[in-house]
């Protein structure tokens, strides 16, 4: 064996007592999310990526919220709304479009006395019949008479509810009466819980003058019925600028920015029940914070 002696051994016997720690290190672990996950979240942690239940256009908190907002509606009286009497009323804190004793001929609104722009709007909203449509509509008008529209339409944004060519189009974005359109659809499509209520259908001594004209009053009886009806959603639309979201019970349906210039940022609010078999829309809980 060879000996080794004087510096040379001493410079060997430091090699030998540090090499573990420094030449025998282990492998780093993998990242059990994968390349694309850890790449998200660092996303998100880094502010580039913005979860779904959080608006993009506001910060502002629930809290901040019912301290600031206030009521487009207070649970009562209509006041400071203007349509067809016929078609909407209030019952149970709520504005009720529609009725479930008879068709309804045409699309009905009611809609604010006042104009908005930026904006976040909440509200609850549930649906009542079968097959049924409605909607929210916002930044729209009351057609001119140079627009060649019926004057029950109006002419803007929807944050559409219920069915359409069916298929649900719950927290969709629809252009009324104007590129007659979906502008957007939520990638997968809304699911909304429905029950099997009891609709009692009672005498009524309100008629419709356009029914009464054309004979299209069904007659009215006091049985109860059964009807399919929606649970209750939550509909928060926020509008700033070129840019719209909507949400359905927390999470964002829609995103949608405007690119033509000449679509108004500003307009009316307003509550529809879409012309079809006998239905009801059901809106409570009304309020908005202007930016």
């Amino acid at each position: 064996m060879t000996r080794f002696t004087g510096w040379y051994a001493f410079f060997t016997a430091i090699v030998i007592a540090i090499a573990p720690s420094t030449f025998a290190q282990e492998p780093p672990a993998a990242d059990p999310t994968g390349p694309a996950e850890a790449q998200s979240v660092q996303k998100v942690q880094e502010g580039q990526a913005t979860p779904k239940t959080r608006s993009q256009l506001t910060d502002v908190s629930d809290k901040e919220y019912a301290l600031r907002s206030r009521p487009l509606f207070d649970g009562t009286v209509l006041a400071g709304w203007e349509g067809n009497a016929y078609w909407f009323h209030t019952e149970g804190n709520a504005v009720v479009a529609g009725r479930l004793e008879k068709r309804i001929p045409e699309n009905q609104f009611l809609c604010t006395t006042e104009t908005f722009d930026d904006f976040d709007l909440r509200m609850e909203v549930r649906m009542r019949g079968t097959n049924p449509n409605a909607g929210v509509q916002f930044r729209s008008r009351r057609p001119r008479s140079s627009d060649d529209i019926p004057a029950n339409e109006v002419i803007g944004y929807q944050a559409d509810m219920g069915n359409a060519w069916g298929r649900s189009v719950w927290g969709a974005l629809y252009d009324e009466s104007r590129r007659r359109k979906m502008l957007v659809e939520p990638d997968v499509p809304f699911d909304v819980e429905w029950t099997t209520g009891v609709a009692k259908v009672s005498d009524d001594a309100t008629t419709d003058p356009a029914q009464e004209d054309s004979g299209e009053i069904d007659s009215a009886t006091s049985a109860p019925s059964s009807v399919p009806e929606s649970a209750w959603v939550q509909m928060r639309i926020v509008c700033k600028g070129d840019q719209i979201e909507i949400f359905l019970n927390g999470t964002r349906t829609v995103e949608y920015t405007e690119t033509d210039p000449k679509i108004p940022r500003a307009g009316v609010i307003g509550l529809q029940i879409h012309g079809g078999p006998p239905a009801e829309a059901w809106y409570r809980n009304i309020r908005i914070l202007s930016f």
